[in-house]
């Protein structure tokens, strides 16, 4: 079956359709997912109930795409979970628990992500035809993920439709924003089902995955199956629009552009192999001309041209070794590069790829109460850092600060290495007691790192309880250690270079309840605490990188999700989070910028009855949602004054602001509704459909805040907006 989205769109984003759930059959090949990837094989037997004892929250990729404000994309719509918020509405960056972006760390089919967002937020970098599920880890997760990350986000492909396999499937989705195509197919028709049509043939298996493992017990429809995708933008019109709602005609001078592309191969071996070939690659550039609005230092004005590429390809080998030994085996390579040039010849660049092999390996006893999970991963990382002066921007820093400058002279650096890193853990899941009203479950694992650019062995404990109680009451709870190695350019930048850079170290405490109420609804309240030790951050004074900086997070979260009936679902979240921060020279902890002390959503879905549209001439089917977020404002330091200095370069007379004491913008809140509605007309005899998604975002048109800037001469206070409403509107025509 062809399908062709045909988009009429009067905003910002064009919004994705909603995709068909035509789906799986008894299951096929669904690959890769949790924090791995996997390939469905023949079946295999194994009589035990599998344990899965880990916290994590998991959201189906279908609901997300239809969710309010996520214009179809389903990584935008990971901000509804409690203590995970968008930096703003330009910038769909996530903020987990009080943490910075940088924090987390993204997979794609045990592909590792370098980055998620194109521009930073106005659209993922995966295709949305294809993510079943995000599982979100944001702290006190397990042994099995790596060094580098505080929070965990492992985003995986949705199983095959079984229809679809041995027949060529497309959309292509056109609008003046960017477009896209996805095509995909399978490789034989063998063990199709004999009545394709058979809506009961075509079902997808909506059981949550908890590892990998479980893939390797579903069925395999025919040889295997492929897709491809590929995205590119055309951004003139929305910045047409954009100089008309913000002031950005003297700001932008070359419009942003991007693209990207996906590929994977799924391909059954055997009753016991099965080999999984995918690729991921993304790029983003744009050129902008800052002024004396944005920039107050006259050699920091000017052209600013960014470019940011990623690539990222593997080889995947998905084994039983033995009915209870399982082994997944990967082969990637992958390779990252953040380029800036900006002012009066500041210029900083980064590159590196990395070569790294991955095996995990999930044994269970013939007790079948224990769970052995262990693996390890090798890794090589040739990387380079050029430094015209400049070095990258960090959490806090005025604009100023980018630069590295001795006796008023840039520092230049261009420096190479090959970097190595081996990593290993042991994990074991055990079963206490189960009983009909009580279970107690452990999770105890190690992780060691080695990194030779710090040349130290980090010993990681992870450990986790899980409490079943009756009335469908389940506790956890969860520690972990997480250490975050130095970044390459933070050893060699700076007036001194620091190469004695040790890992910062997080300590996770999280207690979590999880609980189904008589009525059927669902409430999850989770408290967490985390210690932040030996930081890295830039030195003024030393004009070095240097460990020190301390810190900690604080809150506690509250979900209650409610299935009033098949046709409505209700979504509520609420959490308050204190991230603080404490510098070198400071004596007190100060509020971290990423920090939103409190954030509340509200979200509801409406799927009316078919029998409740009999009434209502040609509409077939429609959907409503809709949702209200809140958040605390935006940090920033008020003017209290300013005070004259004497330009060491050129020898006139400035303006140095005064700042009073941090405080915040007005809150920030919006509603965000969505509908969709396919209609009659007699294009079911030809198997076409026709149907309309419409959005709008900030229905009531909120004065958010996005920051305050400050005029040239400081004085006054020049607050800038953030989207005002902003309408969707979307034609979807498949057959």
């Amino acid at each position: 079956m062809k399908k062709i989205l045909i988009y009429l769109i009067c905003c910002l984003i064009p919004l994705s359709a909603i995709a068909e759930t035509e789906d799986t059959a008894t299951s096929e090949l669904a690959e890769d997912e949790t924090e791995d990837a996997a390939i469905t094989l023949d079946p295999i037997t194994v009589e035990s109930e599998r344990i899965e004892r880990k916290s994590k929250q998991t959201l189906d990729g279908e609901l997300l795409k239809r969710a309010p404000g996520s214009a179809g994309d389903p990584l935008r719509g990971i901000a509804r979970l409690p203590s995970i918020a968008t930096i703003n509405d330009f910038l769909g960056a996530l903020s987990v628990r009080g943490g910075a972006p940088e924090d987390n760390l993204y997979y794609f089919d045990r592909l590792p992500l370098g980055y998620p967002y194109h521009l930073l937020g106005i659209v993922s970098v995966v295709s949305s035809e294809v993510v079943g599920q995000i599982d979100v880890y944001p702290g006190g997760f397990g042994a099995e993920f790596g060094a580098d990350a505080q929070a965990v986000i492992d985003i995986h492909s949705v199983p095959k439709n079984r229809e679809s396999l041995g027949r060529f499937d497309g959309t292509i989705k056109p609008s003046f924003i960017y477009s896209e195509a996805f095509v995909n197919g399978a490789f034989d028709f063998s063990n199709l089902p004999e009545n394709p049509k058979d809506p009961e043939s075509n079902k997808i298996n909506k059981t949550p995955v908890r590892n990998d493992a479980d893939y390797l017990d579903k069925a395999l429809s025919g040889q295997g199956y492929w897709y491809a995708f590929g995205r590119l933008s055309y951004l003139e019109p929305l910045f047409e629009l954009a100089s008309r709602l913000v002031e950005v005609e003297d700001l932008v001078r070359q419009v942003p552009r991007f693209w990207s592309y996906q590929l994977k191969t799924v391909y059954k071996l055997n009753n016991n192999h099965g080999l999984v070939l995918n690729a991921v690659t993304a790029y983003d550039a744009f050129k902008l001309q800052l002024g004396a609005q944005e920039v107050h230092d006259s050699d920091l004005q000017g052209p600013l041209n960014a470019e940011n590429p990623f690539d990222v390809q593997g080889v995947h080998l998905y084994s039983q070794l033995l009915p209870r030994f399982r082994s997944i085996l990967s082969l990637t390579r992958s390779f990252a590069e953040n380029e800036i040039a900006f002012g009066e010849e500041y210029y900083y660049r980064t590159a590196s790829s990395v070569y790294a092999l991955r095996n995990d390996f999930t044994y269970t006893t013939t007790s079948e109460k224990t769970n052995l999970e262990f693996g390890y991963l090798l890794s090589s990382n040739p990387s380079t850092v050029i430094s015209h002066g400049a070095r990258r921007p960090e959490e806090g820093d005025p604009d100023y600060q980018f630069r590295i400058r001795q006796n008023l002279k840039t520092v230049n650096v261009t420096k190479t290495r090959n970097l190595h890193s081996l990593e290993g853990y042991l994990q074991s899941q055990h079963s206490f007691l189960t009983s009909k009203h009580l279970g107690l479950f452990g999770t105890l694992g190690m992780r060691a790192s080695y990194f030779d650019l710090t040349d130290r062995l980090s010993l990681q404990p992870r450990a986790q309880l899980r409490l079943d109680l009756p009335a469908e009451t389940t506790l956890y709870f969860s520690y972990g250690r997480y250490a975050q190695n130095p970044r390459f350019d933070q050893t060699v930048l700076g007036v001194t270079p620091n190469s004695d850079l040790e890992p910062s170290l997080a300590t996770h405490y999280v207690l979590e309840l999880k609980q189904t109420l008589p009525f059927g609804a669902k409430v999850n309240l989770a408290g967490y605490y985390k210690t932040l030790h030996d930081l890295i951050r830039y030195n003024e004074d030393e004009k070095q990188y240097q460990n020190g900086q301390t810190g900690f997070v604080r809150g506690f979260e509250v979900s209650l999700e409610y299935q009033l009936s098949k046709v409505f679902n209700g979504w509520v979240a609420y959490a308050y989070t204190v991230s603080k921060r404490r510098d070198f020279s400071e004596k007190f902890h100060r509020f971290y910028t990423y920090n939103s002390p409190n954030m509340l959503t509200i979200a509801t879905s409406y799927s009316a009855p078919p029998e409740s549209l009999a009434s209502i001439p040609l509409i077939k089917t429609l959907d409503i949602n809709a949702k209200w977020q809140y958040q605390s404002g935006v940090l920033y330091a008020p003017l209290t004054g300013r005070t004259t200095f004497t330009n060491f370069r050129t020898k006139e007379m400035k303006w140095r602001p005064l700042y009073g004491e941090w405080t915040r913008t007005t809150p920030y809140h919006r509603l965000d509704l969505s509908l969709y509605f396919q209609l009659f007309g007699g294009l079911e005899d030809q198997n076409w459909k026709l149907g309309f998604a419409l959005e709008a975002w900030n229905v009531y048109n909120r004065n958010n805040i996005l920051e305050v800037r400050y005029s040239p001469n400081f004085t006054k206070e020049e607050p800038i907006s953030q989207l005002p409403i902003i309408p969707f509107v979307a034609m979807v025509l498949e057959f």
